[in-house]
């Protein structure tokens, strides 16, 4: 899969809210034995119920599901109502699912630890059912392309660990050159930078590209930062070329994670987004060059190689969890996909458009715990609900119709 590369339901329904079945069925039963729509009793299921061995079941299920994470499973650092019992249904009716956001910053260790934490949950999930805006760049730390990149976003140097992490050669950030060069952001408070930024060596690096990881965080000594290198001599840090050399030639290759202008934490009304700082450098960039427009390129959802990457991690997180039930379970090719999210502009517009390799259809569903309010266009979702419980609920059942 490549940075430059970019089967659903025919109708839309409006759910009303409908509890899960009662109790923890198996996968094959699950079909005969959902209660109708008509059945009021919500399910708890026990927090200290362990999985059982697993049972004879027949048939793995032939769907999955994806989730995004803020605005469906979380509120900022506030689990949303039934995230946590909606997940462990799942896990507990071996019904595979993963989990794809926008958001990132850390390491995909340390977010899911974090949000086992916040949801507290009994059947953790895995790193290897996590797909975060910036886990596709790991594909490309080894490239010979790429020696030496400036990273951007997040807290502190974490994405600069991040970066490293993924096999990326030789990493610099922001911080960096504000530690290395008086007054190249004069507004910047360097007190905040000075325990984590690192002075660059005497043979100033040669910069390959610029990466996008996450939400930057000081606009000001990040759009600097970003231009001057953009600026140099093919990318070394320290040169200039004229403005009309770089209109003739081009810049450095400049990658950002994801495209959301918008997005929900705990606040009433959804944030700005990484494109809000996209929007600001390419403005300043017009600027600089007489209304040349950045050539960037932008991964994350609903953009097709991380639609790609996302069914990929799902496939083989879904093989790895059916080949632990062996003989017990027959397995099944996986023919849907149900992606749960709280934008229509990216997982909404992503599953729609997805045009999946090995011919999987993906379905999409809205819930209105996040970003989309009503009155906003919901983009062609398949359903829209209140919750992540009643987009799994809706799924199950239309399950139960194409198996009926």
């Amino acid at each position: 899969m490549s940075f430059l590369t970019l089967a659903f339901r025919p109708c839309s329904r409006t759910i009303a809210r409908k509890p899960f079945p009662s109790g923890v069925v198996a996968a094959r039963q699950l079909h005969q034995t959902l209660p109708c729509a008509r059945r009021n009793k919500p399910v708890e299921i026990p927090y200290e119920n362990p999985l059982p061995p697993v049972p004879d079941r027949g048939e793995a299920p032939d769907y999955a599901f994806v989730f995004d994470i803020d605005g469906v499973l979380v509120h900022g650092s506030n689990p949303l109502p039934r995230a946590k019992e909606t997940l462990e249904y799942l896990h507990d009716n071996h019904i595979p699912y993963m989990l794809l956001t926008n958001g990132g910053g850390y390491s995909e260790a340390a977010q899911v630890q974090q949000l086992n934490q916040r949801l507290r949950m009994r059947a953790f999930i895995s790193e290897q059912q996590f797909v975060q805006s910036h886990t596709p760049f790991k594909e490309h730390a080894s490239s010979p392309h790429l020696r030496t990149v400036l990273v951007l976003g997040g807290v502190k140097e974490n994405v600069k660990e991040v970066a490293k992490g993924y096999g990326f050669r030789n990493v610099v950030i922001p911080a960096d050159f504000l530690k290395s060069f008086q007054g190249v952001s004069p507004f910047t408070d360097k007190s905040h930078y000075s325990q984590f930024g690192t002075k660059l060596p005497k043979n100033l690096p040669k910069v390959d590209a610029v990466l996008v990881f996450n939400d930057p965080r000081d606009w000001a000594l990040d759009i600097q930062v970003v231009v001057d290198v953009l600026l140099s001599e093919g990318g070394q840090v320290g040169t200039r070329r004229r403005v009309e050399d770089v209109i003739r030639d081009g810049h450095l290759p400049v990658y950002f994670s994801n495209p959301d202008l918008w997005w929900a934490n705990e606040y009433q009304h959804a944030r700005l987004g990484q494109r809000a700082f996209r929007a600001a450098l390419e403005g300043v960039w017009r600027s600089i060059t007489g209304g040349q427009e950045l050539k960037a390129t932008t991964i994350g959802k609903p953009h097709q190689p991380t639609y790609e990457f996302a069914e990929d991690t799902l496939t083989r997180w879904r093989a790895r969890k059916l080949k632990q039930l062996g003989a017990f379970m027959d397995h099944p090719e996986l023919k849907r996909v149900y992606m749960v999210g709280d934008n229509p502009a990216s997982d909404i517009a992503g599953a729609n458009s997805y045009k999946s390799p090995r011919g999987t259809d993906w379905v999409s569903v809205l819930v209105r715990t996040g970003v989309f309010r009503e009155g906003d266009s919901d983009g062609g979702a398949k359903a829209v609900v209140d919750n992540v419980e009643e987009a799994v609920r809706w799924a199950i059942e239309e399950e139960r119709d194409l198996k009926a």
